[in-house]
Order: C-alpha cells, then structure tokens, then sequence
C-alpha cells in the first residue's frame, strides 16, 4: 500500500476499460493459480488500496497517501496550507496546542466526575421514586381494564425517562489519554531542544572563527601587499580588487 490512491473511495469505473485501469487486489489464490481480480481494498475502509477484505485488507490500514489524496475538503486544505508554510518544522505553536489538551482534559475530568457523580445520585433517588408511581399509576390502569373488559379511553401511562430527570454525561476524559500527551510533550520538547542546540553555537565556538578569520585577514593582506611592494602600480580600485579575492580565498579555509 505504498502508492497512492488512483479513485476515491466508492468510485468505480463506468466502463470495462476504465475499470481495467484501476488497482486489484492482487493477492495469490492458496488453492487455484493466479491473483485476486477484486478491486483493490474491496470492502474495506480504504477501496482503491490495498488487499480486498477477503486477503486481509480488514486489517491493513490506509498509507498516508491514500489519507492525504481521500481527506476531508477542509482537511485537504490545511494540508496545502502547511505544505506552503516557510516555518513548517518550528513545532512550538503545536507544543502550545497539546499542553493547552492536556490542562482542559484534567478541568474537565474533575468537572464532569462530579457531574457524573451527581448523575448516579439523582438516577438513585428521583428516578426510583418516579418508577414507583409508575408502577402504582400502571397496576390502577390494569385494574380498570380487568373490571371494565375493555380497553380505558385514557393510554397506559409511559414509563419515566432517566435522562428527563438530569443529563448524563456522555463521555468523561480518559487520563491515560493525557499521561499518552504528555509524553508526547517530553519527546516534542526533546526534539525542539535537539534542532536548537545543533542551529546554535556556543561563545568559545565564535571566538574560534573570530581568530581564523583575523588570521586569514592578514595573510591575505601579506599576499597583496608584500613588504617591499610598489604601491604606486596600483590603482585604488585594482587594490581593492586584489584584497577582496584574497580575502575570499583565505576565507573559505575557515571551520565553522
């Protein structure tokens, strides 16, 4: 699955030609020769890709690509977006995101525990007392319909509804999601950290260079002008010439 997606997903050739252009499933048959004619990633998340779901294609998982080339129109368009941004690789605006998940998700498991908490509570008490009268209001009902033979005019009454009496919350955060987050955390922090010691140069680094460069400036300037050098053959702009080369030269010896 390492090529990119040739339809999208559900699309099918409207043709015989067009459909013997796209991709197969292609895996080898175990009791006849030859490869599956299925359409590649047939009945599974990711068709146009991959084994069909007979070979194992349940179990494979769509490549990038094929996300990239299937994504969402608005999910397509972040990705041109970042694709074009000329600071891509800094990751400090994606550190701020996943520290900011990472404090909401302990807000909100404290918040929502408690509404939980206070869920079971109410589930317990009114809720109960309501299944009660249900129960009384029901035997009367039952009891007018045996004396009257027939049917009340009025309807059986409905049973109560749990979350009439208060909503349940339907989803609490995970906190191994969070530790999952802050791990990755540490990792982006290391790498940030990684890519910023090796752009960086400490001070003993840059008086080394310094002093290559101050000794370059003088062998180059010994080149041009020797000690016993006629001056007076020279122009202003040819000496200005000659010591640009040379310092070009010599400069290109120096380590950085």
């Amino acid at each position: 699955m390492t090529d990119a997606p040739k339809r999208q997903p559900g699309k099918q050739g409207t043709t015989k030609a067009e459909r013997a252009k796209l991709p197969l499933c292609g895996a080898k048959h175990n009791k006849r020769p030859g490869t599956c004619k299925r359409p590649a990633g047939w009945g599974t998340d990711h068709p146009g890709e991959g084994r069909c779901k007979l070979h194992g294609g349940g179990a494979q998982k769509p490549s990038p690509a094929y996300l990239e080339v299937n994504a969402s129109p608005r999910l397509r368009e972040l990705i041109d977006g970042y694709s074009t941004d000329a600071d891509l690789l800094n990751l400090s605006k994606d550190l701020a995101r996943m520290r900011a998940i990472v404090h909401d998700y302990i807000e909100r498991h404290d918040q929502i525990t408690g509404a939980i908490i206070a869920w079971h509570a109410s589930h317990t008490t009114g809720y109960l007392e309501a299944v009660k009268l249900w129960r009384e209001q029901m035997a009367l009902y039952l009891e007018a319909v045996r004396q009257g033979h027939s049917e009340p005019e009025m309807d059986p009454p409905a049973p109560p509804i749990p979350e009439h009496f208060e909503s349940k919350p339907r989803q609490l955060p995970d906190l191994a999601t969070a530790v999952s987050l802050i791990d990755k955390i540490g990792g982006m922090v290391e790498r940030i950290q990684k890519r910023e010691g090796e752009r960086s140069i400490s001070l003993a680094e840059v008086d080394r260079v310094l002093n290559e460069l101050g000794l370059k400036t003088v062998l180059a300037l010994r080149e041009v002008i020797a000690d016993d050098a006629d001056l007076s053959t020279f122009t202003p702009a040819d000496l200005r010439a000659e010591l640009a080369g040379a310092l070009e030269r010599h400069a290109r010896s120096v380590r950085y």
